[in-house]
């Protein structure tokens, strides 16, 4: 039987839904008052925890299912902890307490050659002070004006495939990240996004969620333990409803705050149904294929505030010769607190939200990656190539050719995904679809606003009320957009 590839990216699971200890990198973990400080050697860590101004030294060891293990000292005195990297945040507990970290950002050394100086540029006496002129090369130097917004490009890189770019987002400038590609050998999806982009200052977040195909066989000829690999899938009856699937397979882990949430409403999506079947691959010989898109909004008390959150989940189903095989192929979670005068906050940022998840793009040399990896895991040549070094040097020896093959597919996927974004933001309403005049295709951005510009860069200025035209005193290019037909 075909092996099944979710429409999404084709890609973004993890096992049991949840994702494994990661291996911490060396750097400093802060959070909560507390400072851990690790440097790595192997599967061996030392370094230092801090407390309201005391240091202690610690050692520890690390465990593919435990995470680390160790102590540390306080004078002639040890004392026990573990700590646990999931998502981009340390969880250090020792003695009862446990302290929530937050992971170190990537620590790119810079080059100091990479980049040529400006050349000097002679002082013009009859400059009046003040009228300074932006340097070549400079970014937009104008301030956009009040009521506008700017987009920035985020990309997610893959240190699992030599670093390169899995996939990139429109985010609001200032907004941050966390969490990233996480990669699991044994199951057939065998990479899965897991990554939260959040606003500051609003706590307004999306949290993209584990993704797994599962199989179930109506009278198995030996016994089948639920939540087990089956042929890389989880063994697990078809669920064929949002808020069941959520309850299920995401509030033991990956949702537990919503354990303690009231649900408020459930809901299929069948705009978004219709275009998510067509992007489906065919069920095999004599089998049925089918799909479900739903949406489910919870309300919960979070630090003394009510807080609303929508999950979305997308699953398909391929039945035949007594036997299912379905995938939640994209899930994602709005979350955003209530306006202080009691008002959805949630449905006021959900079309800027929708953006951020409607302009997501998978880069093509990482796509080919990862189906390069799809096909060593069906071949079963997966033994032997597990280290991420000897994989990584694999793939980029195939690079080309990987890249070649699967050009075609990739370009279907984006253009099956571009009609699915448009369907589901024609559900969210609030979203306004432009052509990008650079690249020839659309993008979805909130509405409301008077004109929409983008540079080559990537970046998008949308503006109100009052006008502004970001190309005075830039040496930026910025193209105004077309709303599309």
């Amino acid at each position: 039987m075909r092996a099944l590839v979710p429409v999404w990216v084709f890609l973004f699971a993890l096992p049991a839904l949840a994702a494994p200890p990661q291996r911490p990198p060396s750097g400093t973990y802060t959070g909560e008052g507390l400072t851990v400080v690790l440097k790595r050697d192997g599967d061996s860590y030392t370094g230092t925890v801090s407390l309201s101004g005391k240091t202690y030294p610690l050692e520890a060891d690390f465990d593919e299912d435990e995470g680390l293990t160790g102590t540390f000292e306080v004078g002639d005195d040890e004392f026990e902890f573990t700590a646990v990297l999931k998502d981009g945040t340390l969880t250090f507990k020792t003695g009862g307490t446990t302290y929530r970290l937050a992971a170190p950002a990537a620590n790119t050394p810079a080059n100091p050659l990479a980049t040529k100086p400006a050349p000097a540029q002679p002082a013009n006496p009859l400059d009046k002070p003040g009228d300074a002129r932006p340097a070549p090369g400079a970014p937009a130097a104008a301030a956009p004006a009040a009521g506008s917004l700017k987009l920035r490009r985020l990309a997610i890189r893959d240190p699992g495939i030599n670093n390169v770019e899995a996939v990139s987002f429109l985010v609001p400038e200032g907004w941050r990240h966390e969490g990233g590609v996480v990669w699991m050998h044994d199951y057939s999806i065998l990479a899965n996004l897991l990554l939260k982009i959040t606003d500051p200052a609003t706590g307004a977040q999306v949290e993209y969620l584990p993704m797994q195909n599962f199989s179930w066989v109506e009278n198995p000829p030996f016994p089948m333990q639920l939540f087990s690999n089956y042929m890389g899938n989880l063994v697990h009856p078809p669920i064929r409803d949002a808020a069941e699937f959520v309850r299920t397979m995401y509030m033991p882990q990956a949702l537990p705050h919503l354990q303690r949430a009231r649900q408020v409403r459930s809901e299929r999506l069948p705009q978004v149904e219709r275009q998510y079947a067509a992007a489906v691959a065919h069920a095999p010989a004599g089998g049925q294929a089918s799909v479900y898109a739903g949406k489910v909004r919870y309300e919960y008390e979070r630090e003394g505030r009510p807080w609303e959150e929508d999950v979305y989940v997308f699953l398909s189903y391929y039945s035949g010769q007594g036997m299912t095989i379905w995938s939640v192929g994209q899930a994602y979670a709005f979350r955003a607190p209530r306006d202080a005068a009691g008002g959805s906050g949630l449905d006021r940022v959900a079309p800027l939200l929708t953006t951020i998840t409607n302009t997501a793009r998978v880069s093509q040399d990482w796509f080919s990656g990862y189906m390069y990896v799809c096909q060593l895991f069906r071949d079963r040549q997966m033994q032997g190539i597990r280290d991420a070094t000897r994989l990584s040097r694999i793939i980029s020896e195939n690079a080309e050719h990987t890249r070649q093959l699967y050009a075609q597919a990739y370009a279907e996927r984006n253009a099956s995904q571009d009609r699915i974004n448009r369907s589901f933001g024609e559900y969210i309403r609030g979203v306004e679809t432009y052509t990008n005049p650079y690249e020839g295709r659309e993008v979805q951005l909130p509405a409301g606003y008077n004109d929409a510009w983008v540079n080559a860069q990537g970046e998008y200025l949308l503006v109100g009320p009052g006008g502004f035209d970001p190309n005075v005193g830039s040496t930026v290019e910025w193209r105004r957009m077309k709303t599309a037909p």
